[in-house]
């Protein structure tokens, strides 16, 4: 039985709206601001599945536009399964319907820009992301 309270140390929001996604492409995800939190888990999630393979692209830098960003080194992100020698983007593959795959970001940038990048589509899958921000956990300050 639970006994801790999740509901007041976390934070949802969207970071890719959902949408039917039906060609190959990269679906550009709203830009996250880490500044005032501990740490972040991002989450893709499927409903409706008829082809294609979806996975999490993570960017990052240090200008709240993106400008000079870079994707993010896999020792920045965390897989859902740390045993596992598949890199962690790698991990977050959906190729189904009513799925859910989650991926944490390590990184020390400020801000960050998940994007949904999908291959093999040709009806596609309606797809989304949100992020978990832990809002209790502060960055230390230097």
């Amino acid at each position: 039985m639970p006994s801790r309270d999740i509901t007041t140390s976390t934070k949802k929001e969207i970071a890719v709206n959902v949408q039917a996604i039906a060609t190959d492409t990269t679906t550009v995800g709203n830009i996250i601001d880490t500044s005032d939190i501990g740490g972040i888990n991002f989450t893709l999630f499927s409903g409706a599945y008829t082809d294609g393979s979806y996975v999490i692209l993570l960017e990052e830098s240090d200008n709240s536009d993106l400008s000079s960003s870079n994707v993010v080194a896999d020792g920045d992100m965390l897989g859902q399964d740390a045993a596992s020698s598949t890199s962690p983007e790698l991990q977050t593959v959906i190729g189904a319907a009513n799925l859910n795959k989650k991926i944490g970001y390590v990184g020390i940038k400020r801000y960050v820009r998940p994007s949904i990048v999908s291959t093999s589509t040709t009806t596609g899958a309606t797809l989304g992301c949100i992020v978990d921000e832990d809002v209790n956990i502060k960055p230390a300050t230097v």
